[in-house]
């Protein structure tokens, strides 16, 4: 059985976005605790939870705290030019369901649903993680880890990638990850979940096969995006060859290294040499800050 109980900070983004304190108690498999969600626009609330933990599966119920409920907030308003203080109550948020994955000890990522329509994303960090083993290679890897997203028709273009990252490699300043390190007989999907948990920035080799592949859309890009938007992980495409980039909202939000009228294959030798090599520049400088 996992240890998780201590305390846990984080995020919510979604209908809601705010930051998240969770003391987080455990008895065997029953968890049980008190969050405390700060909301920008709406305030602070409190909540019970109780909830179980099965496997690297969190599911958890939220309700809102009675107590706190009953409070007042003091708000000053303008009436007849006079400043005028005003009792406010808490805002009721409803019930709030969290089905979330354990990706070690350190990390929960997941979804949250409220019995009042709002939803989204939520992710969270043990502060101090009972799994000495997990947390320390996390921080090892945290800072220097790279993830590539590619299509396996693309893959000759792969290694002249690896060719140019391979420098840093030498140096210690990058782990270059991609799923020709899975090994024989390893569950794909949960190696692959713990790269991009560790992944500070993810290079997307960008071409029609790459949007066109099933695996990518459903099982990389997901938890990319959303470590994006948590501000875990700096997203680096690179378009390799003709194809709708512009028009995929989702992904050209995201600066590319080159412009998609100039796509990788369209440049000569030289000039793709020089792309890549810009490529390792950025990233040099990027774990550089």
């Amino acid at each position: 059985m996992r240890k998780v109980a201590g305390n846990w900070v984080g995020r919510i983004t979604g209908t809601n976005n705010g930051n998240v304190f969770v003391e987080l108690k455990q008895d065997q498999a029953k968890l049980y605790g008190v969050a405390r969600i700060n909301e920008p626009v709406f305030g602070v609330a409190l909540y019970n939870f109780v909830g179980v933990l099965e496997n690297e599966s969190v599911a958890i119920e939220l309700v809102p705290d009675a107590e706190f409920l009953k409070q007042t907030n003091t708000q000053e308003i303008l009436v007849n030019n006079q400043r005028v203080k005003i009792a406010v109550p808490k805002v009721d948020y409803g019930n709030v369901i969290l089905d979330a994955k354990l990706i070690n000890n350190a990390t929960l990522e997941g979804t949250w649903k409220s019995t009042i329509g709002t939803g989204g994303n939520v992710f969270l960090k043990n502060e101090k993680a009972q799994d000495s083993e997990d947390i320390d290679k996390t921080k090892e890897k945290d800072n220097k880890m790279i993830f590539i997203s590619y299509s396996h028709v693309d893959k000759d273009h792969l290694k002249r990638l690896h060719v140019h990252l391979k420098p840093l490699e030498n140096k210690g300043l990058v782990d270059i990850w991609d799923d020709t390190k899975i090994r024989t007989g390893q569950k794909w999907r949960e190696v692959i979940e713990i790269a991009l948990s560790k992944a500070a920035i993810a290079i997307l080799v960008i071409s029609a096969d790459f949007l066109a592949s099933d695996f990518i859309i459903e099982n990389e890009l997901p938890p990319i995006l959303k470590k994006a938007e948590l501000g875990g992980t700096r997203i680096l495409p690179i378009i390799l060859k003709p194809c709708r980039f512009s028009r995929e909202t989702h992904l050209s939000q995201f600066q590319a290294l080159n412009t998609p009228d100039k796509p990788l294959l369209s440049l000569s030798d030289i000039e793709q040499e020089e792309m890549w090599d810009k490529l390792s520049q950025t990233i040099e400088i990027e774990l550089n800050r």
